[in-house]
C-alpha cells in the first residue's frame, strides 16, 4: 500500500502545481482500500481531517471497505468478459 500511496502523490503532483499556480488551494489525499475488507492508514486520516470521528469514521471505514471488496469481486467475475459493449 505504500508504494501505491506515493506513486498516487506522484501522479497528481503536477494538477496540484497547475491549480495552485492559477489561484486555487489544492492539496493531493492519496488513499488506498485493500480487499478483504482492509482500510489502510490513508483512509483513516483522511475522514479525520474531514472531521469524521469516533463510530462514523468506524462505519464509514467499513463501508469503504465493503465496497472495495464487492467491486473487485465484481471485476474479477468479469475478467474473461469482451470489454467492447455492441448493441
Amino acid at each position: 500500500m505504500e508504494e501505491a500511496h506515493a506513486f498516487k502523490e506522484g501522479k497528481y503532483l503536477g494538477l496540484t502545481k497547475e491549480l495552485k499556480k492559477d489561484g486555487y488551494e489544492a492539496k493531493v489525499m492519496p488513499v488506498e482500500i485493500g480487499t478483504r475488507e482492509f482500510a489502510g492508514s490513508s483512509a483513516y486520516s483522511l475522514l479525520s481531517k474531514l472531521s469524521i470521528c469516533g463510530n462514523k469514521r468506524t462505519k464509514a471505514l467499513r463501508l469503504l471497505a465493503e465496497t472495495a471488496e464487492n467491486s473487485s469481486r465484481w471485476i474479477w467475475s468479469r475478467r474473461n468478459e469482451s470489454l467492447v459493449h455492441h448493441d
